[in-house]
């Protein structure tokens, strides 16, 4: 879609959106306890696989007409002079015109880019992975995410002690657009990264889409993790700016993150500005002299507005498809946590997964209780 023109129906979550219930809710019947399952000791070779086969129940059969599967699947099937007798046909002629399936999904949920691709992809060596995808494209993440800023409710923020706040596309819009001028003013620029060191809050999807906005790349550790591992998170990301959380709770668990800033931050000389987040204003009160060049977020908000008090406008930089945008860690159970890099066009199998397998559009409500950080995002 041609930056500027009118979205059509669009699945647009924010990747770390918050909290929903699924759409069409089946109706299903208590777990019984009297289920008999294999014991381990009747397994074949398969083991874990049998585990899960033996006792599974059907919870869902109903057909529902419409879904944005069928409309691409009937747009295919047209263009392309094909018959899908079932959706394992679908999925075959997927994978075996690879090209062909992308540029359609790219096309049915119109992309918003400021220049076209020359080719759906690329093949640039022998492996499964040297393909380069939508070469020539030029696009932002963020501007995709935002493309809707109106009052639709973007995300349902609930914290454990019941309190509720909900945020609109347009409130989301604003936000960003202000996150992301603090940040030019004190110095983000394309290629540098922002970590993010807190739980599942709304901050930590405002400060994303403003790095994305410009080109920068976001990620950090799981705020479970103790400052031993973060520090050594730090250490293989090194970034630019951190932005943290005073503490959070968990399942009743608090967990007082501005007591382990110091021991995180204050040996990494490349980290220039460490943002506090304080969820209680009985933390503002705090002493922070002791974290290394750090401010709490009010501070860090208002360089984002210009002497008149406005903020400038939002400018979404334009990349290419293969554009680091996310670093995404994995738990460290084998060793030292691994940095996933992944590209703008991530959102793409995104709108696969939740568009046309789960048929949600920007109606639709989904459940995300993982931090900001998470490799599964």
């Amino acid at each position: 879609m041609k930056r500027g023109s009118s979205p059509s129906e669009l699945v647009c979550f924010t990747v770390l959106s918050l909290l929903s219930t699924m759409l069409g809710t089946a109706c299903v019947q208590p777990y019984s306890t009297t289920i008999s399952h294999t014991s381990n000791k009747n397994l074949s070779p398969k083991g874990f696989v049998d585990i899960i086969s033996t006792g599974t129940r059907q919870i869902w059969n109903k057909k529902v007409p419409g879904t944005q599967m069928e409309k691409l699947r009937s747009i295919i099937q047209d263009k392309y002079g094909v018959k899908f007798e079932n959706y394992w046909d679908f999925h075959e002629w997927s994978i075996k015109n690879y090209s062909q399936f992308w540029e359609e999904v790219w096309n049915f949920y119109e992309v918003v880019c400021s220049k076209p691709y020359d080719q759906p992809s690329r093949r640039i060596g022998d492996r499964i992975i040297d393909v380069e995808w939508f070469p020539g494209a030029e696009l932002n993440y963020a501007e995709n995410i935002l493309r809707y800023r109106d009052d639709g409710v973007a995300l349902i923020c609930v914290d454990e002690d019941g309190k509720e706040l909900n945020v609109t596309f347009a409130q989301m819009y604003e936000e960003v657009r202000l996150y992301a001028a603090a940040f030019k003013k004190i110095g983000l620029q394309k290629g540098d990264r922002v970590a993010c060191y807190m739980s599942n809050r709304r901050e930590a999807i405002y400060s994303m889409l403003a790095a994305a906005s410009m080109g920068a790349m976001f990620g950090g550790p799981l705020p479970f993790y103790g400052p031993k591992t973060v520090a050594a998170i730090m250490n293989i990301m090194k970034p630019k700016f951190l932005i943290t959380v005073d503490r959070f709770q968990f399942n009743k668990r608090e967990f007082n993150t501005l007591d382990s800033l110091p021991e995180i931050v204050n040996d990494q000389e490349f980290i220039e500005k460490v943002i506090i987040i304080p969820t209680r204003e009985g933390s503002k009160l705090k002493d922070i002299s002791s974290v290394n060049n750090s401010c709490f977020l009010d501070e860090f908000l208002k360089r984002g507005r210009n002497s008149d008090g406005n903020i400038p406008e939002l400018v979404f930089e334009q990349f290419s498809f293969n554009q680091p945008v996310f670093i995404n860690f994995t738990s460290g159970t084998t060793g030292l946590p691994k940095g996933l890099v992944h590209s703008a066009g991530t959102f793409l199998p995104l709108l696969r997964d939740f568009g046309l397998h789960c048929n949600l559009d920007r109606t639709s409500v989904t459940l995300a209780m993982q931090p900001a950080s998470i490799k599964q995002l």
